[in-house]
């Protein structure tokens, strides 16, 4: 079990930026994990239901990441104000493999590839050099794909944990594979096949952890075996992300 005490940390804490959809915006969502484990940290979440990535959802352009990025950008930055970001949190795709844009999944990667680029090129120094994760969106559980607006969508999410991890690995992002989180059981873990409970939720968590504690210039302590268990490794034991880039 993970533990706040598990990851107690020396000042400076990190600080970190998340974006997500509403997989990101409940009271127990992955950022409030975050949160949780990383009590010293200070956590930015800018998440909304309905978000994609550069698709207009349910009519509403203000869902369109593309669309209000320099907005939320904006955001980020007041929040942060004379510090900087250490780490940018991104876990979106889900509603863009709705089946309205099932005809449209070739853009997805594309838009997820101008994303990152946007982020990186902001005007604002403490957001562009902060380190980005990639987590490709969780399954869709039975009770979301056999419905008519997301069907076959578990198809469409588990391309994106193949495609995401192309586009991270070639803007030097940590890739976290959503789909494959160990563990993560969308039929008995959600309401819906598409809304994670906090145990899923903390799950999904688990390989950014592992990322943040590796690659911060915070100290923490060390995760303790059986966390470690249910993170990817190399045939060295090192944490791996799954973009094949060694977690040192």
């Amino acid at each position: 079990m993970l533990t706040s005490v598990l990851f107690a940390q020396q000042k400076p804490a990190p600080n970190i930026f998340t974006l997500g959809d509403s997989n990101g915006s409940f009271p127990f969502s992955w950022p409030q994990q975050l949160k949780k484990e990383l009590p010293n940290a200070q956590v930015f979440n800018i998440s909304k239901s309905g978000r994609t990535i550069g698709f207009v959802n349910n009519g509403d352009s203000s869902l369109n990441s593309l669309l209000v990025i320099d907005e939320n950008l904006q955001k980020a930055a007041q929040f942060i104000k004379d510090r900087s970001f250490d780490f940018i949190v991104i876990e979106l795709g889900t509603n863009d493999a709705k089946a309205v844009f099932a005809s449209r999944q070739e853009e997805v990667p594309s838009n997820l590839d101008k994303l990152i680029k946007k982020i990186k090129s902001s005007v604002y120094p403490s957001i562009a050099k902060a380190k980005i994760i990639i987590i490709s969106p969780p399954p869709y559980g039975t009770k979301a794909d056999t419905i008519a607006k997301y069907k076959d969508g578990e198809r469409r999410v588990e391309k994106m944990s193949e495609t995401f991890s192309k586009v991270a690995n070639a803007n030097g992002c940590f890739f976290v594979d959503g789909f494959r989180t160990p563990g993560l059981d969308m039929n008995t873990m959600t309401p819906d096949g598409l809304h994670l409970d906090s145990i899923a939720s903390r799950k999904l968590i688990i390989p950014v952890i592992a990322i943040i504690q590796k690659n911060s210039s915070s100290t923490y302590r060390q995760l303790p075996h059986a966390i470690y268990a249910n993170v990817p490794h190399d045939s060295t034991g090192n944490f791996v992300s799954l973009n094949k880039i060694v977690i040192k």
